[in-house]
């Protein structure tokens, strides 16, 4: 990895993290005092953060974040589905490579035995993620699509849009429980209709399925997803 790729990943997770504030300048000479870097890399860094839509030029020197509301983070699902839809139609109507069939196979044998307990516990969960970020990958990289791939990747740099953005365990394990069973039995079914080369069922499936972030984490948890924004996004994060 090179200094400019590090430097972009490690700002991207702390901004995402809440780690930097919304009220924040960053620089090249604070970024490299954060990271312990030279300023070269950082100004490339920031230069790219820029483009993918999380920080915005001052009028001066310097950055700053940018601010990510709700309905932009809607809009961002509503384009993760298309992206996803297309891939597993694609997958559908060619018939997924050996890889791909194992890596999806193996994602729905490990997340049927979470759900053999009675209880959801926190390794389940863990396990779960990494189950479930196997599916996606899968599916989205057996696509062939490099434009697909790279549109996928610029949508997921928005807070909540990657696979398991809401996978947490709380007060309403139940719920939680609830809502990580139905997307299993969605990746059963989407799995289904890729074996039975139904393009069109495996697409519109997807659609649905990738969209879930959002509206299950209202839906089966009861929660206002704004307050799931990082700090530093919720406190400038307008619109609904």
């Amino acid at each position: 990895m090179s200094a400019v790729d590090f430097a972009v990943a490690e700002l991207r997770k702390r901004i995402l993290r809440g780690k930097i504030q919304a009220d924040e300048r960053l620089t090249e000479s604070s970024g490299a005092a954060i990271l312990g870097l030279s300023r070269t890399p950082l100004r490339e860094a920031l230069t790219r953060l820029e483009r993918e839509g999380l920080i915005e030029k001052l009028d001066g020197r310097g950055y700053r974040l940018r601010s990510i509301g709700l309905q932009e983070m809607k809009d961002a699902a509503d384009l993760r589905g298309m992206i996803e839809g297309y891939a597993a139609g694609k997958m559908a109507a060619r018939g997924p490579s050996d890889d791909a069939a194992k890596a999806i196979e193996t994602s729905i044998e490990m997340t049927e035995a979470i759900f053999d307990g009675d209880e959801l516990s926190e390794t389940q969960i863990g396990i779960y993620h990494q189950a479930n970020a196997m599916f996606h990958n899968a599916i989205v990289s057996d696509c062939k699509n490099s434009f697909v791939v790279g549109a996928l990747e610029k949508v997921q740099q928005i807070p909540l849009m990657t696979p398991g953005a809401f996978t947490k365990l709380g007060a309403k394990a139940n719920r939680e429980r609830l809502r990580l069973t139905v997307g299993h039995s969605q990746h059963v079914i989407i799995w289904d209709a890729i074996c039975n080369q139904d393009a069109i069922r495996a697409e519109n499936i997807m659609r649905e399925h990738a969209q879930a972030p959002l509206r299950y984490a209202e839906l089966f948890l009861g929660e206002d997803v704004q307050k799931f924004l990082p700090d530093a996004f919720s406190t400038s994060a307008g619109g609904t």
